[in-house]
């Protein structure tokens, strides 16, 4: 039976005292966020929405519900209670810039009093393919919906331009929901990990492991099959883990065997750096997908990369007044929402922000990172609490270590986020956290004290949650 969301339908074994806690602050946390409940269970039959039972867990069923936001500025964000919180989700990730900027604001504004056909192109589109080209040394642009989206084209193109199947990437890493993607290892095959994806769309991806000499063994011998190699270089499941000569390693077989080189930079594009990981680790990626802070806060995805590779999208350059044409040779590739007035507009406004800034906004929002992150990690040291907080650039995972093994996902780490979203510190269901060029050193004492004042609370309640 598929579990891929961590549902947890029996109770968990808790002493009496545990139980008496539970109860109480399941009252006091649906007390604050009355109106949030209520509207998740009001709407809960026609709104098919999956993040309503994400991490599921029967003991704490009268807490998990998602928080219903009204309005948001900055690093914040208001409930429909009216409780403020400093918000460490950020649009998983989108809201580099903060919620609301200013300048994504005004540029949305303007284009709305214009008005946001579809059909025609746009201007701003070509003047952010070319902010893109400038800050990173992709060669051409293309833009889609989503990452996933962008994955799924990503994947397309390099089996168009290699004429090869076989695509590998690596376990622990997130590429979106294409199916094609979806698959796991079991023995020598890969299967898919939810159902209603077929084994056929996975029966030509590998899973490997990320940054393991096996994996470059395997790489080694069947490069000739290879399409490409796809990796999240920092995967945010994992933000620990940067095997710069590993990928180094693959770029040179790449390069030897002719397979494409993928990054997905979805989540690191602009926000580790104006020119990404590959500005960051010195690695060229043949094709590169960059998202959520590219946005400003809109829907919208890229897919970038070499100018030979890219021409499998539209035919490659050619000019007027002459005789020169489109390469006939092309890949299946649309979508009615691609390049959406509103989105390019705020993708527009958000690189010109981030090219006048140079990397100073990556810097501040690293640098307030590796503060909060060590703040915390000393805390947890202090406190003897097992947990370890990883970190890449501007975002952070909590980790529980022995005796509570992440991978048994304890029933006290979610009770730790749930007094910290009482508590105003608000962080999505999956747990992965970022900062923003918003976030103040305030904000990050204001985190660290919110989480000490929970962790004491909840040892009130019985949980030990110790070494």
């Amino acid at each position: 039976m598929s579990n891929i969301r961590g549902f947890r339908i029996q109770h968990d074994s808790l002493t009496e005292k545990q139980r008496i806690f539970i109860d109480d602050f399941s009252k006091r946390y649906t007390e604050k966020t009355k109106k949030s409940k209520n509207y998740i269970s009001s709407n809960r039959y026609h709104l098919c929405d999956w993040m309503n039972s994400l991490g599921f867990k029967l003991s704490l069923k009268e807490m998990l519900y998602p928080i219903i936001s009204h309005s948001s500025e900055g690093a914040y964000f208001t409930d429909i209670d009216g409780n403020r919180y400093i918000d460490i989700a950020m649009g998983y990730g989108v809201c580099f810039h903060g919620h609301k900027p200013k300048f994504v604001y005004d540029a949305i504004k303007e284009r709305l009093e214009r008005g946001f056909e579809l059909g025609p192109q746009t201007v701003e589109s070509g003047e952010a393919a070319y902010l893109i080209h400038h800050l990173t040394g992709v060669d051409r642009v293309t833009f889609c919906g989503t990452g996933s989206e962008a994955v799924m084209f990503a994947l397309r193109i390099a089996r168009g331009f290699t004429r090869k199947k076989k695509i590998v990437i690596f376990a622990n890493s997130f590429h979106g929901t294409f199916d094609g993607v979806l698959g796991k290892m079991a023995e020598d095959i890969t299967i898919p990990v939810s159902p209603g994806t077929t084994e056929g769309m996975v029966e030509d991806l590998v899973v490997l492991e990320y940054g393991s000499d096996a994996a470059l063994d395997y790489i080694r011998k069947n490069a000739d099959g290879l399409a490409a190699v796809m990796a999240e270089p920092v995967q945010t499941r994992n933000p620990s883990l940067r095997p710069v000569e590993f990928l180094k390693e693959i770029r040179k077989l790449a390069d030897e065997k002719g397979f494409l080189l993928i990054f997905d930079e979805t989540v690191t594009g602009f926000r580790v750096h104006y020119g990404g990981i590959q500005k960051l680790f010195d690695i060229k990626a043949d094709i590169v997908i960059y998202g959520k802070a590219l946005g400003g806060g809109m829907p919208i995805a890229a897919v970038c990369g070499r100018d030979d590779v890219m021409k499998i999208v539209d035919g490659g350059y050619y000019s007027f007044g002459d005789e020169t044409y489109p390469d006939p040779y092309v890949i299946f590739f649309a979508g009615t929402y691609y390049k959406h007035p509103l989105s390019i507009v705020a993708t527009l406004a958000s690189l010109k922000e981030i090219k006048r800034n140079g990397n100073h906004l990556q810097e501040y929002t690293n640098n307030l990172t590796s503060i909060l992150v060590e703040k915390l990690n000393n805390l947890f040291k202090q406190k003897s609490v097992p947990i370890v907080v990883h970190s890449f650039s501007s975002f952070f995972r909590f980790i529980t270590v022995d005796p509570y093994p992440f991978v048994s996902d304890p029933i006290e780490l979610e009770i730790l986020f749930l007094l910290m979203i009482l508590k105003g510190v608000y962080t999505w269901e999956r747990r992965i956290c970022y900062l923003s060029t918003q976030h103040t050193i305030q904000d990050v004492e204001d985190i660290v004290k919110i989480v000490d004042e929970s962790i004491d609370e909840m040892r009130s309640g019985g949980f030990s949650f110790t070494f």
